[in-house]
Order: structure tokens, then C-alpha cells, then sequence
């Protein structure tokens, strides 16, 4: 099995293959596991949740219908209506307008504070019943959870309530209020009063409380010899269910419980909206048409924010009124554990790999090392690599024979090596100054031309010639005269760029190759350096002659286009900067084309 792969790879492939099949099967069970455990128990948790809260919100009208049939058969709330009837029959036929403009249009108490009034100052009956029990009827208020309180007539006239908002007055059958919940359940009250029946209309958007969401619930109101006086409306407020759905306790980060009508539309606000969601988030997932069916039960959906979510939902029946109650939480969140098992186990399997690949690579190489090693010093000795340590340890065998005959061949390979460099060397740098040679630099020239052409830039060559060499040498001899052209070539190299090249092409003659020039500025620039800052040292005797240099240049493809014309053309140039008197530079124009006057 694997006969072709190596020994250093083969052993530590087995044991990862088969580590790694152990990993994942251990993982995916686990992670199956976990999953199903956190499915379960979330589950579970959510239906146990959504009970807590259906409980609670059924205790919370179960206390209302309570609180409401008490009211209603409240000495207090008998006598009430009918004190406040008469009073109100004896203002007719303008009972509506006068109590309207009384207690809202002059009310001395701003909006959202008229409730505070008494009465005015005047001697109807209505009144004093009003001062009467309106104080009872604000205490009664300010400590329940109510909006509002009214008592409304059996013609449906709302002859008291206690904020005094706009439907305070009105008519229930024909006046601005007709089409409102408030309405809708006394009509409802109204028609078989003689049942009893306490009655809940479903929240619904009312104007009088700055498009707040209300609902109310009833019930109609006899007196002591079962004559039927009219009713007594509760006005109740979102508030009191949202304290309940919106408790957090257990439910996480993303949990939450929310109620959902008929019409699909929240009966609670969201937990997770700033504004207000009741009546205006329509939530249409599974789990609500399901529990408005009647049923029970859990799911995983996408939920109104089109985030994936557990969901437990239930029906919720009061007083004829049918909702949905849901409880969910944010599948990401319950499955969190499950994910940093994932990664748990991942890691894990990434740690067992690493340890049982180390140890089948130290093994494979305790069993291969020798072989291996050899094999590796004898390929990098062929790639001529001979910086290689030669390296088995001391052994007697075969092994050991094979590492002191490659030891001796590197030694051999070695000195062939310095002698080969020392040889380059010596063919491409002039022995005198170290620059390169003429044969060097113009063969590396062609080369540079046709790298010029194909990146379509400038090549710019610079002739340079030692103004008064032959006296020096005349003067103080040849020794003192290698020490000037020494001089002059460190001197050159410090003015050039790294790219450039210099090369000594004759006794007192040097080139500068300047490839990649952007601007023959550039080029002007260094030779104008060069005739400033390289001044050959003589010694300081009567006869020293002065040392100049005339530079001359050529431009690549201007001027020439080939080796042979661009170093002719510099030359040129250079021997017209001699013949204007030396000591400075000068491109190559096509007048000197022509002009064989030079000077030496």
C-alpha cells in the first residue's frame, strides 16, 4: 500500500487518517447529541414559559371580570348611575353641550388633567351628584390599573367618566364615538342587559387617548328592584398586559412573549421595537395560525423580524375574545452551546492531528533518517548547492563510507567553485580600478538596448575622459597615475545610481550606462555631479598639472539605436567637450556627425 509515497510521509498519513475518521465520528455524534438535548430542553423550557405567562394573563382577567362584577353590583355604582341619570334629565334637552363645555372646553385643568375637576359653580342637580362621587371615583381609579371609568345611560349616553376626555357626553349610538370599541360593547351590553354578562371588546386604536391602543369591558347595572339602569365601562390599558408578556425572567437575551389577534396583528408591544408594535406588526408565521385554530404546540419558523426562532404557541379564550400567545427565543441563542462544542471539538481534532502527525514524522524519521538524510545532502549537492552540512553521525557502515566520499566531493566542488568566481571576476572587472571591463559592460550595453526597446524607455551612455592623464604619469610616474584612476573610479561610484554601470574602457576612459532615464535631466544631473564632485588627488608639487574631465553623452533610441553608434556618438560628443576647452559635458548632436577634428 502506497509503495510510491514516502516513508516520512506514509506513516504520519495513516495515523492522521484514521485519528481524523475517529474525530469526526466522535464529534458528530456528540454534536447530534448536544443538539437534540439543547432541542429538548429548549423545548420544554419555552412551553413551560408560555404556561407562566398564560396563567398570569389569565389571572389578570379573571381579577378584572372580577373587579367588574363587583362594580356592578356596587351599591355605590347603582346609586351613582342613577343619581347621575336624573341629574342628567334634568339638563335636557342641551345636556350634551353644557356638560361638554363645562367640564372639556372650560375646564380649568389642562388636557390629560381634567380630571381633577369637581364641577362648576353652579346649583344643578348634576352637579352636586358630580362633587359627590367623583372624588370616590378618582381614588377608585388612580389605584387600579384602569385608563378610564364610565357610566353610561340606557340610551347610551356617557354621563360620567372620570379624565373627561372628548367622549365624556357623547352618544354612543350616533355620536363620534359610534364606531369604537367603547360603543361596540355597550351596544353589546345594551341589547340583552338582562342576562348580566360581563363583556370585552378587543383592543383597538382610540382617538380620545392620543391613538394609544384600548380596550374596554362591561357589564350592566340594575338597581335593587332589577330595574336596568344602564352600564358600567372600564377602560383598560396595554400597559398591564406588556407588564406581563414582557417579563425577561428566563427567557434570555432573545427571548420573548407576545400576543397576537384575530387579525394577525400584535395585542402586545415587542420587547425588541422602540415604537409602539400592538395593532400595527402584523405577525402571519405558522405557529399563530395554529394557535388561533385552537391548537397547541411548538415550531421552528422565521418570525415576524424574519429571524429564526423557537416557538411555543397556545390559544387564549376570555370573555369570547381569541388570541394567540407565543413564546420564542432566537435559535442562534439556544443553539450557543452547541456551537462551542463545534468549535471544541474542532479544535480538538486539529490538536490530535498535530500530535499524531508529530509523533508519526519523529517516528517515520527514527526509522528513515539515515536514508532520508543522504538522500536530501546528494539532491542538493547536485543542484550545486554546496552550503549543505554533511551531516550522519559517526557510523561505520556503508552509510558512513557514502558521507566522507561526499564530504571529499564537496571539498573538490567547493574549490572548483572559488576558482570558477575568482575567474568571472577577473573576465569582467578591471584589475586596476575594480569597474567593469569594456568587453562586460558593452556586451551587458546590448542587452540593456533590447530591454530599452521592449519597455519603450531611455538608455542614456556617458563617455568620460581624463582631462591631462599623460602628464601625470609623465610627471610622477605610472604608480601615482593608477592611484588617480583608482581615485576617480571610487569617485564615479559614489555619484551613479545603484542601477547604473561603470566600466573602464581604456587607459583614462570610462562609460557610464545609465538605463530606465524618465528624463534626460536626470542623466545631466549626475554627469553635472560627477564634474563637481570628483576631483583626482595629485600630490602637491610645481608641476602637477590640472585634472579635469570631459564627459560626453548619448541618448538610446534619440541618438542611436545599436551599441557600436551609441558608444561612437559619445565619444564624439566627449571630444567636442575637449575641444571647447574641456572640464564640462554635452549630449551628442547631429552636427558633430560629420566632424573630425578631435582633440587629445
Amino acid at each position: 500500500m502506497l509503495k510510491d509515497t514516502k516513508i516520512t510521509r506514509k506513516l504520519p498519513l495513516v495515523m492522521i487518517s484514521l485519528a481524523l475518521i475517529s474525530a469526526i465520528a466522535t464529534g458528530v455524534i456528540a454534536y447530534t447529541h448536544t443538539a437534540s438535548s439543547m432541542h429538548d430542553s429548549a423545548k420544554s423550557k419555552l412551553i413551560s414559559l408560555l404556561e407562566s405567562r398564560k396563567s398570569s394573563l389569565q389571572q389578570y382577567f379573571d381579577n378584572i371580570q372580577q373587579q367588574v362584577s363587583f362594580h356592578a353590583k356596587s351599591p355605590l355604582i347603582i346609586s351613582s348611575l342613577g343619581d347621575l341619570s336624573r341629574g342628567w334629565q334634568q339638563l335636557q334637552p342641551d345636556s350634551k353641550e353644557l356638560l361638554q363645555s363645562q367640564y372639556i372646553e372650560n375646564n380649568p385643568y389642562n388636557q390629560g388633567q381634567r380630571g381633577s375637576f369637581l364641577g362648576p359653580l353652579d346649583d344643578s342637580n348634576y352637579t352636586d351628584q358630580h362633587r359627590h362621587y367623583h372624588p370616590i371615583f378618582s381614588n377608585m381609579i388612580a389605584g387600579s390599573s384602569y385608563s378610564d371609568f364610565f357610566l353610561v345611560d340606557p340610551l347610551g349616553n356617557i354621563i360620567y367618566s372620570v379624565n373627561k376626555e372628548l367622549d365624556f357626553a357623547s352618544n354612543l349610538y350616533r355620536g363620534p364615538f359610534k364606531d369604537t370599541g367603547i360603543a361596540e360593547l355597550f351596544r353589546s351590553v345594551n341589547k340583552h342587559p338582562a342576562e348580566a354578562k360581563i363583556q370585552l371588546s378587543d383592543f383597538s386604536i382610540y382617538t380620545t387617548c392620543k391613538q394609544a391602543a384600548a380596550s374596554f369591558i362591561g357589564a350592566p347595572v340594575f338597581s335593587e328592584d332589577n330595574h336596568y339602569l344602564g352600564a358600567v365601562i372600564f377602560q383598560l390599558p396595554i400597559q398591564p398586559l406588556d407588564t406581563i408578556m414582557q417579563v425577561t425572567a428566563g427567557m434570555g437575551e432573545s427571548g420573548e412573549t407576545y400576543l397576537v389577534g384575530s387579525d394577525l396583528l400584535m395585542r402586545s408591544n415587542s420587547r425588541f421595537y422602540q415604537d409602539r408594535s400592538i395593532l400595527t406588526t402584523k405577525v402571519s408565521t405558522v405557529s399563530v395560525y395554529q394557535a388561533l385554530q385552537g391548537r397547541s404546540g411548538f415550531n421552528i419558523i422565521q418570525d415576524y423580524r424574519d429571524i429564526r426562532v423557537y416557538s411555543a404557541y397556545a390559544p387564549i379564550d376570555f370573555l369570547g375574545l381569541q388570541w394567540a400567545i407565543l413564546a420564542e427565543v432566537d435559535e442562534a441563542e439556544v443553539l450557543q452551546p452547541v456551537y462551542a462544542i463545534s468549535r471544541f471539538l474542532v479544535i480538538s481534532g486539529i490538536l490530535i492531528a498535530i500530535v499524531i502527525s508529530t509523533l508519526g514524522y519523529l517516528l517515520a524519521k527514527d526509522i528513515s533518517r539515515p536514508i532520508v538524510a543522504m538522500t536530501d545532502i546528494m539532491k542538493r549537492l547536485s543542484r550545486n548547492d554546496l552550503k549543505v552540512d554533511i551531516s550522519v553521525g559517526k557510523r561505520r557502515d556503508e552509510v558512513g563510507k557514502m558521507a566522507e566520499a561526499m564530504v571529499v566531493f564537496k571539498r573538490n566542488a567547493l574549490e572548483r567553485q572559488q576558482l570558477q568566481q575568482e575567474l568571472n571576476h577577473m573576465s569582467s572587472h578591471d584589475v586596476l580600478t575594480g569597474v567593469y571591463t569594456r568587453k562586460y559592460a558593452l556586451d551587458h550595453l546590448a542587452c540593456l538596448l533590447k530591454i530599452a526597446q521592449i519597455e519603450d524607455t531611455k538608455l542614456v551612455l556617458m563617455h568620460i575622459n581624463l582631462d591631462n592623464f599623460k602628464a601625470v604619469n609623465d610627471i610622477h610616474g605610472h604608480q601615482t597615475g593608477d592611484k588617480v584612476l583608482s581615485g576617480l573610479a571610487l569617485g564615479l561610484q559614489e555619484c551613479v545610481r545603484e542601477a547604473d554601470i561603470i566600466a573602464r574602457i581604456g587607459g583614462d576612459e570610462f562609460i557610464v550606462i545609465l538605463p530606465n532615464v524618465s528624463d534626460l535631466e536626470e542623466s545631466l544631473n549626475i554627469a553635472s555631479t560627477i564634474l563637481s564632485k570628483v576631483h583626482p588627488v595629485l600630490p602637491l608639487t610645481g608641476k602637477t598639472p590640472q585634472l579635469t574631465l570631459s564627459i560626453g553623452l548619448s541618448v538610446y533610441p534619440d541618438d542611436a539605436a545599436d551599441v557600436n553608434a551609441l558608444l561612437l556618438h559619445a565619444d564624439r560628443a566627449m571630444y567636442n567637450v575637449k575641444s571647447r576647452g574641456k572640464n564640462n559635458v554635452e549630449f551628442w548632436k547631429q552636427e558633430m556627425e560629420n566632424d573630425q577634428d578631435f582633440f587629445s
